[in-house]
């Protein structure tokens, strides 16, 4: 940390924090979306415009917002974006998405900081009773990464993906919150 203690954030484990996306972001989020290997492994098939960071940063002032973004940092550094997204509060679901950005922070376990405070804010404070994640192509790290983190591959939508002149598969991950427990 440099000897600056680190910033409040909405939620936080150890030096990881999620808070909200703010305006200083925007160069950082415009830069990992115009990469195509970052885009690749998220389907990302739409430039990235003003516009949608715009909707990210807004989504905040609905009641029951169908996206909540985060912005990821180590410390006070901004390493990458996590969130939910197409949540349906009746049905208690959401896709979760993560991104580390920074290339540097991959592969340092971060990722399952990441996903452990989303899951935590999924299932305890929205009352979420599962999860799931799409992983594109042929991704293996996302593959392991959920398997490591004792997700369940619940299937394979065959050619469900168009990237790079081509048909790809895209793989279902999911948790459910087995801590959960409806009234009879």
């Amino acid at each position: 940390l440099s000897g600056k203690l680190m910033e409040n954030y909405f939620i936080r484990g150890g030096q990881i924090g999620l808070r909200s996306i703010r305006e200083d972001d925007r160069e950082a989020f415009f830069c990992w979306h115009d990469d195509s290997s970052i885009r690749e492994k998220i389907g990302g098939i739409f430039p990235f415009c003003e516009n949608t960071f715009k909707a990210i940063c807004q989504s905040y002032n609905e009641l029951n917002p169908p996206n909540i973004w985060f912005a990821v940092c180590d410390g006070n550094k901004l390493i990458g974006i996590a969130g939910l997204h197409s949540i349906k509060y009746i049905q208690r679901n959401a896709e979760l998405a993560i991104l580390i950005g920074e290339k540097k922070y991959r592969h340092k376990g971060k990722g399952s900081l990441i996903l452990k405070l989303v899951e935590e804010y999924a299932f305890g404070t929205l009352n979420l009773h599962r999860l799931y994640a799409y992983v594109y192509g042929n991704n293996v790290c996302a593959q392991h990464f959920f398997e490591k983190c004792f997700w369940e591959h619940e299937g394979t939508m065959k050619d469900a993906s168009f990237w790079n002149h081509r048909f790809r598969d895209i793989e279902i991950w999911a948790k459910v919150n087995t801590e959960d427990t409806l009234i009879s």
